[in-house]
């Protein structure tokens, strides 16, 4: 009876050993083929890249190329002879193309980041946590490009058709046809004799709508909405901080639309459109190409996928010896 119970147990323990294996085995097995299906994923994607991606991409850049030298033509509106509308002084800008474009790029990737870095985990090394800032606010930045560029195609696309003329269009084009016509009267052609350079010439027609009212609530809308989302759940936050960041974020995309109007760069209703379009496609960028800012959690969760695994496989066997 004593050898019978002894080969009894000594069969139940090999039979625990032998379910411990075969579990191991299957999880290795599991862990390996997800890490195959990425790492082909992977390369299928790359593929795509070379071979879809990049070559629309140089077709997008080469039509906006030849639109924005005037190899392709664009519409031309008229207007009204010595529309009172028309005839502002031309005084610069308070907020310039190249300050709206380089700050639509570089805040989103400084908010996101410094974001980034505050939610991970203390159990991070800095370098990892670092390394893993950065990866995840590539991912954002990369769906808010998406966005962005869909903003300055539509906007670009919308001036070619219409070819509205600035309320400083008299001054900045001086058009051949504005000197002998009658005061009323529509003026359907002109060719612009101003001293002002060839860009110059070519933009005081582009009025509707406004791209740095578009490009700011993209970019101000995009950053607050990332904040509400994300920064809102670090159990560490500040009452006010976030709040005021988004406050400033606001006040940056009514500075830089309202400004197109007192500067006499833009209609009143060039902006409305303008914010309408940005609204718009920041909608998009974040419900759509985001999902809400779930790829970021998502990444998360996949980022603790290997911890708890190794866990499971490690922590039952060590748990085995002792009971």
């Amino acid at each position: 009876m004593v050898q019978h119970g002894a080969l009894r147990t000594s069969l139940e323990g090999m039979k625990r050993i032998a379910s411990i294996t075969m579990r191991r085995d299957n999880e290795r097995r599991d862990l390996e083929s997800q890490s195959h299906t990425k790492s082909s994923g992977r390369t299928h994607s790359i593929w795509w890249n070379v071979f879809i991606d990049l070559p629309l991409l140089a077709v997008v850049l080469t039509v906006l190329g030849l639109y924005e030298f005037r190899v392709i033509p664009s519409h031309k509106a008229g207007f009204f002879c010595q529309d009172p509308k028309l005839n502002y002084t031309l005084n610069g800008d308070t907020v310039s193309g190249a300050a709206l474009v380089s700050s639509a790029l570089l805040l989103p990737i400084a908010f996101i980041l410094i974001t980034e870095v505050f939610l991970l985990d203390s159990e991070y090394l800095v370098r990892s946590r670092t390394t893993e800032a950065l990866r995840r606010t590539a991912l954002l930045f990369r769906a808010y490009s998406y966005g962005f560029c869909f903003n300055f195609i539509i906007v670009e696309v919308m001036k070619g058709i219409t070819g509205m003329p600035r309320p400083v269009f008299f001054d900045q084009c001086a058009p051949d046809t504005n000197v002998d016509c009658i005061p009323g009267e529509y003026v359907s052609t002109f060719e612009c004799t101003s001293s002002n350079s060839w860009w110059a010439q070519y933009d005081s027609y582009h009025s509707f709508p406004s791209g740095h009212t578009s490009l700011s609530v993209y970019c101000g809308l995009f950053i607050a909405w990332y904040l509400q989302r994300r920064a809102f759940s670090w159990s560490g936050r500040t009452v006010l901080l976030v709040p005021f960041l988004q406050l400033c974020c606001a006040s940056y995309a009514a500075l830089c639309s309202l400004s197109r109007i007192t500067d006499h760069r833009h209609h009143w209703w060039d902006v409305l459109v303008g914010a309408v379009v940005g609204v718009l496609t920041m909608l998009f960028a974040v419900l759509v190409i985001c999902d809400n800012f779930s790829i970021v959690r998502e990444r998360e969760d996949a980022s603790r996928i290997p911890k708890s695994t190794t866990n499971l496989l490690y922590g039952t066997q060590r748990a085995r010896p002792s009971s």
